[in-house]
């Protein structure tokens, strides 16, 4: 049991589309991401998650995930603090050749991230050479299907880094779910 689940194709494709469209035309807003006082090798834009129709049913995406998590893992509905999804998000984009290639964790002990209970990550886009994440401890590498949600641990037993796509951009919207302070 390695606590990275999948659910395939959760946020259709032509959703998928949508949002990498969006990315596009909004370039001009977009920022480079940053992790602590370093800068990463995307660009991002923030979204805001305010109900389960956002940004072409991605509220309904996570949610539905959110569901399935807690049915295969039901102690996390009681033995551990409230938590709630965080309604802010990141739409990413990587060109080729680039890519998070740092090992780190969601919660590493850094003040703003103590929160984060569990990460979730959806593919835009399907890469047919590298683009997926590792997760270190878990010998394990997704392989990127537009509509595909990964959720995971936010701590350091899932260590994950990104995995070069040489050939095309990648394309994801990644968030956290947070305990409630």
């Amino acid at each position: 049991m390695n606590f990275i689940h999948c659910l395939k194709e959760v946020y259709p494709k032509s959703s998928c589309e949508k949002m990498i469209e969006i990315f596009d035309q909004n370039i001009i807003f977009a920022t480079r991401g940053t992790a602590g006082k370093e800068y990463l090798d995307d660009l991002e834009l923030t979204l805001e998650i305010t109900d389960a129709n956002s940004h072409f049913g991605l509220g309904t995406a996570i949610y539905k995930a959110i569901n399935e998590y807690k049915t295969l893992y039901p102690l996390i509905n009681t033995h551990i603090s409230n938590w709630k999804v965080n309604p802010y998000c990141q739409l990413m984009r990587y060109e080729p050749n680039n890519y998070y290639s740092k090992i780190h964790c969601e919660n590493d002990g850094t003040p703003e991230f103590l929160s984060r209970v569990f990460a979730w990550m959806i593919y835009l886009n399907d890469i047919q050479e590298g683009g997926g994440t590792n997760f270190v401890y878990q010998n394990f590498t997704t392989q990127p299907v537009a509509g595909d949600l990964y959720i995971w641990p936010a701590h350091w037993t899932h260590f994950h880094h990104g995995v070069n796509a040489p050939q095309e951009k990648k394309y994801i919207i990644t968030g956290w779910v947070d305990y409630v302070l």
